[in-house]
């Protein structure tokens, strides 16, 4: 690790309020904490792999329930949710829609002039790309019944979205939702650079791949099998004392 002086500058230049979680993890020794510093940034983007595998699966099972819903809602009404939602989805979906369209126009116009896509129109796959992992976890049910759309995301559920989660059929609605609403929070840390010092690894990689499985259980294994996350937590710094 670097000399003492250069350790100083890193810290410095890093900010105190930032290392102070390390600085308390390593008992206040320097050259541990900026360790500890390098593993977060370690685990944090072995973390933000599987985690992003796990939104993608999650967000075209989301997606491929509501096409088949949407349609089924009488006349008028299609596979292209963003286009024309059905009650309750359009309420909820409105003002996410409209956003994710402005960012989709924003990515298309800054597309390299050879991208074969430069020109074309957005699309539905556009948008609900666009569509964050939080759009999508609040429309998960929720027992919380103060819940911005509490009774709406109740009736999504029963209609729509638990065909999306037909792999573990004994899992109650809440245990769906808890596992996404847990992933979101995790995701939110990573993207912000944030310690995951404390995060509880295995019981979230528990989360992810029981997602993937309440998907379709072939999902399961395929993601337990590609996480870094255990190697890297077991990487984990300490002190030689």
């Amino acid at each position: 690790m670097a000399q003492d002086s250069t350790a100083q500058h890193v810290l410095n230049h890093l900010h105190a309020a930032r290392m102070d979680p390390y600085m308390q993890a390593s008992s206040q020794n320097l050259e541990l904490a900026l360790r500890l510093y390098l593993w977060n940034t370690q685990v944090s983007g072995a973390l933000f792999e599987t985690l992003s595998i796990t939104e993608v699966l999650f967000r075209n099972a989301i997606d491929d329930a509501l096409r088949k819903w949407n349609a089924s809602q009488g006349p008028g009404y299609s596979w292209e949710w963003t286009a024309r939602a059905a009650k309750p989805l359009n309420s909820m979906i409105r003002k996410p829609l409209r956003i994710a369209r402005t960012n989709a126009e924003t990515a298309r116009s800054n597309r390299d002039s050879q991208h074969p896509r430069k020109d074309t129109s957005i699309d539905h796959n556009d948008l609900v790309a666009q569509l964050s992992f939080g759009v999508y976890a609040r429309l998960m049910p929720t027992q919380d019944p103060n819940a911005k759309n509490y009774v709406q995301r109740k009736i999504l559920w029963r209609e729509a979205l638990q065909t999306a989660f037909t792999g573990r059929p004994h899992d109650q609605p809440q245990a769906h939702a808890g596992r996404v609403e847990r992933l979101h929070t995790l995701r939110n840390r990573v993207a912000h650079a944030e310690p995951v010092l404390n995060v509880k690894f295995k019981s979230r990689v528990r989360d992810m791949v029981r997602l993937a499985q309440s998907i379709n259980p072939d999902l399961a294994g395929w993601v337990s099998g590609t996480t870094r996350v255990h190697s890297v937590v077991a990487q984990r710094p300490h002190s030689p004392h």
